[in-house]
């Protein structure tokens, strides 16, 4: 049986996009244990059309306390503390108890990455793609 197509929706943040798009982040912090499995998803937004395919590599269930300090400070949280406050931005009840999931990508890649590089003058083989 062929793996589903997951979606990671991402918020309207121009920088959090850009960070995704130059592969400076290839990980995410969610609330609840989710049923991500590591394979090809969407990175995408539902509100307006942005959207690049990734490569899931590794998928982990902790609570939001055992989120280790690679894991936030690559997610761009400095402290935990800073990682719990930038969370309750999009889940307002969260606490350091909430379950959560981390999900960790590679491989970024479509026509929003082709046309940062192209903008950037980057090298695709200058990027982090596996």
């Amino acid at each position: 049986m062929k793996q589903p197509l997951y979606a990671i929706l991402i918020a309207q943040d121009t920088q959090m996009r850009e960070n995704v798009l130059s592969e400076k982040k290839q990980i995410t912090i969610r609330e609840g244990h989710r049923d991500y499995k590591e394979g090809t998803a969407l990175v995408c937004c539902h509100l307006e059309p942005w959207a690049v395919m990734v490569d899931i590599t590794g998928v982990r269930y902790c609570t939001l306390s055992e989120v280790t300090k690679e894991e936030y400070n690559a997610d761009g949280f400095r402290t935990q503390e800073d990682l719990l406050n930038g969370m309750r931005k999009f889940y307002p009840k969260i606490d350091y108890t909430s379950p959560v999931t981390v999900v960790k990508w590679n491989n970024v890649r479509g026509k929003l990455v082709d046309e940062y590089r192209r903008t950037k003058n980057v090298p695709a083989e200058m990027c982090n793609s596996s």
